[in-house]
């Protein structure tokens, strides 16, 4: 509410009950001119701090918002920049006031009168080159930290609002609204603190989140490694208009072929690789890459200093109208069938396919992306030669009709929808993947709670000799405290390792590179997608069942009794049997 201004001034009424209706309205303007002076005056009825933060959807992280309270709203602390210089943070401010910033060690008032969502920082017009609102200047020395801080708003001498951190990884922004909301968290305080650079509330600088997309109906087949090796690759042979590989590592000769092939064809043939895996770039994918390269296909690394994600962990490929999307990596090991145990799904469908091509094109053209041989010019490569393992074919691929699709990307929302399916659902939720962030992960935590509702729930973990004594401890312990039948696979001659990462949630199979742990959730360029489909979903139940069948459980001491008795009561009788045999 506003005082009239000169052109809004009250006419001279002509008449007495004109004069009336005149003097009345005079009064009100009065009045209303009495509570707007007390309002400035007092800085509004509520106090400070009085409600608990909104919680934005991330497309709204940036958007102008009229705030009901004071928060500490988004830092970016570890700029890509000598000095960090460009360091900004942004607060929501809901009037003026005697607001400032405290870290225990510097404190600066607020610049006097603002109020909204506000940009604040040391070099305003550095940090305007990462904020998409006016960046107002610090009138007092404030540095973040890069190694940890304890940020404090206060109003007066009360704190209202404090973020604290551990740590910031370069170029990673931290903003309140991309905090976790599962139900577990449901009833905490909006203004828990970010207490590690692994929290969710972290992501890359210049990346905003995808929403999950729904993209209809799609027919396909569903497939496991390394029973299956052919169907992964299969879809991208004689690719005409598009052909576009997602790598988090590459090492495969027939993949390189089909995206060679389709470059002569003069299709649109594209890789995207990460930079920097785990061990260091493989020398096995150098030729490829150099091959791929010379014949005109677009390499591209995604690494250096402004990546905006951890790892690009993303294994999938769009050819024409077809996706496929894995759990494996494009290499011997993976998809060529020589070693791991994973899933893939190869989807025939335009929609979904242009979902995917979309997201490609985004991350193959974004700042972190590097062509192949100017990376190379620099790299150093690393690891042994390629598996050559063969392992004998139990699943036969399985075809399906008119499945509901959903795609699923981290960071941003794979998470958060696998956890609202878990959630949701009635009858079975089963999990496989190698390792996990522990037993207090959300998707953990998520498989605990429908144990509690009575959902049938199992979970499958890796028994690779770096996994095995982790695993199992935390199989024993979900089995003696939350009631949930976890095991430890080692294969046992069937693979090599457990790789696959998927649940099956109901009549929905969930496929793709997503890892159990925060960082991969939000950190990471991870792909997956949610197939609707009864046949799918009963297909890898019964990989599941069997997968598990070679595994080691850790089982409740009286369950053990009871098997113990049962086993001597057997022997007995096999005993007495063998005896009525000799005679």
């Amino acid at each position: 509410m506003r005082l009239p201004d000169e052109s809004e001034r009250f006419e001279r009424p002509d008449s007495a009950p004109d004069r009336a209706r005149g003097a009345a309205a005079l009064r009100v303007a009065a009045a209303v001119a009495v509570l707007v002076a007390t309002l400035l005056a007092t800085g509004g009825a509520t106090a400070p701090g009085a409600a608990e933060p909104r919680q934005e959807s991330p497309a709204a992280a940036g958007a102008p918002a009229a705030p009901e309270t004071a928060t500490v709203r988004e830092l970016y602390p570890n700029p890509v920049a000598d000095g960090n210089a460009g360091e900004y943070l942004i607060v929501d401010l809901p009037r003026p006031g005697n607001w400032s910033l405290s870290d225990g060690y510097h404190e600066t008032p607020l610049p006097a009168g603002v109020t909204g969502r506000v940009a604040l920082s040391r070099e305003p017009a550095i940090a305007s080159d990462h904020v998409d609102r006016r960046v107002y200047r610090l009138p007092e020395p404030f540095p973040l930290s890069a190694a940890g801080d304890r940020i404090a708003l206060r109003h007066g001498t009360e704190t209202v609002d404090a973020v604290a951190y551990e740590r910031a990884r370069e170029a990673a922004v931290w903003n309140r609204s991309w905090s976790r909301s599962d139900a577990d968290h449901a009833a905490a305080s909006a203004h828990a603190e970010p207490s590690d650079p692994d929290d969710p509330g972290w992501r890359p600088y210049g990346f905003r989140p995808r929403e999950a997309v729904s993209t209809g109906s799609a027919n396909g087949t569903a497939f496991v490694l390394p029973d299956a090796p052919e169907e992964p690759v299969a879809p991208l042979v004689g690719a005409e208009d598009r052909l576009y590989v997602a790598a988090y590592t590459f090492d495969s000769a027939r993949v390189t072929d089909a995206l060679v092939a389709a470059a002569e064809r003069g299709a649109d043939a594209r890789l995207i690789v990460e930079g920097g895996p785990v061990g260091g770039f493989p020398a096995a994918s150098q030729p490829h890459l150099d091959r791929l390269a010379a014949a005109g296909v677009d390499v591209q690394i995604l690494d250096g200093p402004r990546t905006r994600f951890a790892f690009h962990h993303a294994k999938y490929a769009v050819a024409d109208d077809r996706a496929v999307v894995l759990t494996e990596n494009w290499k011997p090991a993976g998809t060529g069938g020589a070693g791991s145990r994973g899933w893939g799904v190869t989807l025939r469908d335009r929609e979904t396919a242009d979902e995917l091509a979309a997201l490609f094109e985004r991350d193959a053209t974004a700042v972190d992306a590097r062509p192949w041989r100017r990376f190379a010019a620099n790299a150093t490569f690393h690891g042994d030669g390629p598996a050559s393992e063969s392992y004998p074919a139990r699943f036969d691929p399985v075809t399906f009709a008119d499945a509901r699709i959903e795609v699923l990307t981290a960071p941003g929302n794979a998470e958060d929808r696998i956890v609202a399916r878990v959630n949701a659902a009635d009858e079975r939720v089963l999990g496989v993947v190698p390792r996990t962030g522990g037993a207090d992960q959300r998707i953990v935590r998520a498989l605990g709670r429908a144990t509690d509702r009575g959902v049938e729930t199992r979970l499958l973990l890796s028994g690779a000799w770096y996994d095995r004594e982790e695993n199992e401890a935390l199989a024993e312990n979900l089995s003696a405290e939350r009631g949930l039948d976890a095991s430890v696979t080692d294969g046992r001659g069937r693979y090599a390792k457990l790789h696959a990462k998927g649940l099956v949630i109901d009549d929905t199979a969930v496929i793709g590179s997503l890892n159990w742990n925060d960082a991969a959730a939000g950190e990471n360029r991870e792909v997956l997608v949610a197939v609707e489909h009864p046949a799918v979903a009963d297909f890898l139940a019964r990989v599941i069942a069997a997968d598990a069948s070679g595994g080691t459980r850790r089982l409740p001491l009286a369950l053990l009794g009871g098997v113990l008795v049962a086993l001597c009561g057997a022997g007995a009788l096999a005993r007495r049997r063998v005896r009525f045999a000799n005679r």
